[in-house]
């Protein structure tokens, strides 16, 4: 197993998840850029050493892994058509809340893009205890 540390990451969207999980890859030593679009965010984790990225096209050349943590996947959209985004040679882990992804890659990505998408789901107002239902 190799326990290098070293990869450069990206945290896109620093709600309490991008928060949690950028100052993680941080403590791990993982050379870390952040990107919020309200970069006060940012401030305890450029204190901890994050870099903070002035765009998120600027964000995504960091380095090769780039995880999302925003609102919704309309939001990424958002994001991800701005004119100075490229995902040539990007891993994209997508951990955006929503109730199920929007079919599609990412704009302005090759076609070659396959982003990882895993959907944190939104809870519903009622949980029931006990083993789910077969």
């Amino acid at each position: 197993m190799n326990n290098k540390t070293d990869t450069p990451v990206t945290v896109i969207g620093l709600g309490l998840m991008g928060q949690a999980l950028a100052g993680a890859f941080l403590k791990a030593g993982h050379p870390t850029t952040v990107w919020n679009r309200t970069a006060s965010k940012a401030d305890q984790l450029v204190a901890e050493g994050a870099r903070l990225a002035t765009t998120v096209g600027d964000a995504l050349k960091a380095g090769s892994l780039t995880i999302i943590c925003v609102s919704d996947y309309q939001a990424m959209h958002e994001l991800f058509g701005a004119s100075d985004v490229e995902l040539g040679g990007t891993m994209l882990i997508n951990l955006t809340s929503a109730t199920r992804p929007r079919p599609g890659k990412p704009p302005n990505g090759p076609s070659s893009a396959a982003p990882i998408t895993w959907t944190a789901p939104s809870w519903p107002s009622r949980r029931r205890s006990g083993p789910p239902r077969r």
